[in-house]
């Protein structure tokens, strides 16, 4: 693990004000590059659009109307830091909200070690004592790929930890995840 960086759970959040969008008909494109706009370290690239088509999120060249590409995360950039990386892992779960594949990571969710004692202190903490970080990270994964790894907290219907891993492509902030539950009190 190389390019350690360790963040607040407040650093990948939204930090630009922008409206949202309100999608009203399914059916109709709506675009959704506001959303990435609302965040510091990212970028739309120049050309492209991001999209909301039939609960599908997709990135679309402009000049190229006919050319839908289902990795959306192609159409945005960044300045390659690891800020921009735990942004861009953010703002793709943003992005999904938009979709019926609906991750259900909000960024308020996203645990650190300082939210884990004040719930703790509370009484809303009821894992005992924590035993490991759970600060969002960036580093650099053994193939040299960017990759951000954070926890989210959860008490809808339960207690529930949720590990999120993020995994983006050399010079790119197309990515793949991996969620899994770390924890859960029923």
């Amino acid at each position: 693990m190389k390019g350690k960086t360790v963040f607040t759970r407040e650093a990948g959040w939204r930090n630009v004000t922008a409206v949202s969008p309100r999608v009203m008909d399914k059916h109709r494109a709506c675009a959704l590059s506001s959303i990435v706009d609302q965040y510091s370290q990212l970028l739309i690239k120049p050309g492209w659009d991001i999209l909301v088509v039939n609960d599908r999120v997709w990135g679309r060249k402009q000049k190229e109307t006919s050319v839908w590409e289902e990795g959306f995360m192609k159409a945005v950039t960044g300045d390659e830091s690891p800020l921009s990386y735990l942004q861009a892992s953010l703002c793709y779960h943003h992005l999904l909200e938009y979709t019926n594949e609906a991750s259900g990571v909000i960024s308020q969710a996203v645990l650190d070690d300082g939210y884990a004692r004040t719930l703790d202190l509370f009484g809303a903490w009821p894992f005992g004592k924590q035993l490991r970080s759970f600060n969002p990270l960036f580093f650099y994964d053994s193939l040299f790929h960017p990759a951000v790894v954070f926890f989210t907290y959860h008490r809808e219907g339960g207690a529930v930890i949720r590990k999120h891993v993020h995994r983006f492509a050399h010079g790119s902030y197309e990515l793949k995840t991996l969620t899994r539950k770390w924890a859960a009190i029923s």
